[in-house]
């Protein structure tokens, strides 16, 4: 703060004698333009400036999404359009989402507090043992921190307050004395977060008994103490997110101290693991593993998870996008080889959306503002899609063409958005019956599994991508699932039927289609072979009729995302290309392209320049003098172009005051450069370091191994 606050009024210089505009004092009283200061003002500290005129306008509320002038030059109207459609559509998405994943982990955590509860009581002869749960999450870490907590929560909640439940996490740990404290400050002081700071200042709150105990922080004695004041806690959970991520024996040390503790403390230990049992086991050593009684929850998803995805998000009545087959066969590839995570596929959904509403102006057409009647861009842009050339050309190709249609469609702009709105209606047709082909196919597949053991069962995940592209139409399945109709029995149809009823509702038009079989009417041979008969000719005509190709409809571009790259380059990218870029041509992330000639040249692209020029060992000493005369070169050649050369008489002159050389502090300057540069090298996985003997046993390094990508 300025000195004159704190001066006392007397010494303070005198205040200037107009105050801009108007402005008040710290007590509320303003001071017009036109007054002059009173004696009475002089001691004022401070002074709020009010202005007279009018008040500021409003800022413009700023939106992630910015103007596409590329294609279709936009308005700030079309952006705040499209801005409002993608928060509604993703609202929706997420609210669904999270139900979901919540669902999907509800089998997870009732095992996890089945186990919990079911432990022995820690005064009980048969506690022997650390009781452990092993939760193997999977190898996606970003989901961990949401399933854990999801745990904790739901002990709570079951149990009230009979059992305290504590989330750690090893990572931030460095030695047991820090994971003890913060075990017991997050219990004894109902700590909610991790933060070292907080933890420090709360743990002044744990009871410490009298003056003379000498008890700290990391003690577990400060717990029992806890422990005999909670009347209701019966169970102490403690939760490792990260048991396999720890660094040496800080596990097996913490599993100890809760051992050790096992009959004052009643203990239940969930660990989080990433890996695998087999992994796991061999970083705990035996004597740990014989002083635990483990039982292990497996949280990996089943296809029921995918399915219900499908089915609630994908393909309901209110979906506003289609995810596209080859980006759909991308993600559930992705899925299936690599994340087996529900997360990971959410968020690629979630993804696509703010891409298509993001990149593609006429996303605002899914949703018709008014601002789109008086924009004649987007209706010229309309025209020009593929799929209505198609659809134009094809009707004008008819013998009996209506060219009054074609012509409203050509001139009227009414008349297009009237026709993408009866294009938008019939996708979500096709939508619903897809989705109920597929149903269809599902019920189909488990009614023959119980014909046939032999059948192997397609997810509806797996025939979806053929299913919106026509593909299924004609298919071995179908045809198999046809011909297994014709050779149904009066059990399998009675089962058919009931499987039906089960996942269709009463006004689908599956369920119309099963009451029209008059099943109860069968009696006879005759009468079976009829009803098989129809029940497979009515089902062959409704899979014909709705497993269409998404193409067929006009504007199907509007509807339909399939941008496989841009996906696969955000969840899956490409960091070699990224990173030798970045080294070989820096300009090109760090100033604009009409300044790369200006930028001066990172040292550590300069080193991987020399590098790219080396073999396959490199001498360091070499390495090193190629490096220096590149800056020297550099250096010299910047001196020339800014200064003059200095004389002999400057550089006595410079030497007789005790300077030192230029040439030597240039030296020592860039030899540590070189050591940054190669070190960020050996992070990076270019160079591997290589030592030979040289005089006795001393082991000296010499030179380095170039690891060589294909293609570098």
């Amino acid at each position: 703060m300025p000195a004159s606050v704190f001066e006392t009024p007397s010494k303070r210089k005198a205040a200037p004698e107009v105050l801009p505009d108007q402005m008040s004092s710290e007590v509320g009283e303003s001071i017009e333009h036109s007054e002059l200061i009173s004696d009475r003002d002089v001691h004022k500290t401070c002074y709020v400036i009010k202005p007279s005129g009018n008040a500021r306008k409003k800022e413009k509320k700023s939106y992630p999404f910015i103007r596409l002038d590329q294609s279709i030059p936009e308005t700030d109207g079309h952006v705040v359009d499209r801005w409002t459609l993608y928060t509604k559509s993703i609202e929706k998405i997420q609210t669904k989402l999270e139900s979901l994943l919540n669902d999907a982990d509800e089998s997870t955590l009732h095992r996890v507090w089945n186990y919990v509860t079911s432990t022995q009581d820690y005064h009980h002869e048969a506690y022997t043992l650390l009781p452990v749960g092993l939760v193997l999450t999977g190898a996606n870490i970003s989901s961990h921190t949401r399933l854990f907590t999801n745990i904790s929560k739901y002990i709570e909640q079951k149990e009230a307050q009979k059992v305290a439940t504590v989330v750690v996490t090893l990572r931030d740990a460095s030695s047991l004395r820090e994971a003890l404290r913060k075990i017991i400050s997050q219990l004894v002081g109902q700590l909610k977060a991790d933060d070292e700071d907080e933890i420090t200042a709360r743990m002044k709150n744990v009871p410490q008994g009298d003056q003379t105990d000498k008890r700290l922080s990391y003690d577990l004695d400060l717990l029992i103490d806890w422990f005999v004041k909670q009347e209701s806690v019966e169970k102490i959970v403690v939760i490792i997110e990260d048991a396999d991520g720890s660094d040496g024996n800080l596990l097996p040390e913490v599993i100890r101290m809760l051992f050790v503790y096992r009959n004052r403390l009643p203990f239940v230990l969930l660990l989080g693991i990433a890996t695998t049992l087999p992994i796991f086991n061999t970083k705990i050593p035996k004597r740990t593993m014989r002083m635990i009684d483990f039982e292990s929850f497996d949280v990996l998803r089943t296809d029921d998870s995918l399915t219900r995805l499908l089915d609630e998000i994908l393909l309901c009545s209110s979906t506003q996008l289609l995810l596209g087959p080859g980006l759909f066969r991308s993600l559930l590839k992705r899925y299936n080889n690599h994340t087996k995570n529900l997360e990971t596929f959410t968020s690629a959904i979630q993804y696509a959306y703010m891409t298509h509403f993001f990149a593609n102006p006429l996303s605002i057409i899914l949703a018709p503002p008014k601002s789109i009647a008086q924009s004649e861009d987007h209706i010229i842009a309309l025209r020009t899609i593929p799929s209505f050339q198609s659809y134009v050309a094809d009707w004008t190709s008819k013998e009996e063409c209506d060219t009054e249609h074609i012509r409203e469609l050509l001139t009227d702009s009414t008349s297009v958005l009237a026709f993408v709105g009866s294009c938008q209606k019939e996708f979500f047709e096709f939508v619903s019956r897809q989705s109920d082909a597929l149903k269809l196919l599902d019920v189909l597949q488990d009614a023959s599994s119980t014909y046939s053991s032999t059948t192997v069962k397609r997810t509806r995940a797996e025939l979806y991508a053929d299913a919106i592209t026509g593909a299924l139409r004609g298919s071995p399945i179908v045809r198999e699932l046809v011909m297994f109709i014709t050779k149904m029995s009066a059990a399998t149809v009675d089962n058919l039927a009931r499987l039906i009823d089960q996942k269709f509702d009463k006004n689908s038009v599956i369920r119309k289609m099963r009451d029209s079989w008059n099943i109860g009417s069968m009696n006879g041979k005759a009468s079976h072979l009829k009803l098989i008969s129809n029940i497979s000719k009515s089902l062959q005509e409704f899979l014909d009729a709705n497993l269409k190709s998404y193409t067929d409809i006009v504007f199907h571009e509007l509807f339909v995302f399939d941008s496989v790259s841009l996906c696969e380059n955000a969840f899956a990218p490409r960091y070699r290309a990224t990173i030798e870029k970045a080294l070989m041509q820096p300009s090109y992330y760090l100033c604009h392209p009409s300044e790369a000639a200006e930028l001066e040249k990172p040292f550590l692209s300069v080193a991987h320049a020399l590098y790219r020029e080396s073999g396959t060992l490199i001498n360091i000493y070499d390495y090193w003098r190629a490096f220096h005369q590149v800056l020297v070169a550099k250096r010299d050649t910047e001196t020339m172009a800014n200064e003059s050369l200095p004389t002999n008489e400057d550089e006595d002159a410079g030497y007789s005051r005790g300077l030192t050389p230029p040439t030597t502090f240039l030296e020592s300057q860039t030899l540590a450069l070189f050591y940054k540069a190669i070190s960020e090298l050996k992070y990076l996985g270019f160079l591997k370091e290589m030592s030979s003997k040289r005089g006795g046993n001393k082991n000296t390094l010499v030179t380095l191994q170039k690891l060589v990508w294909d293609g570098l």
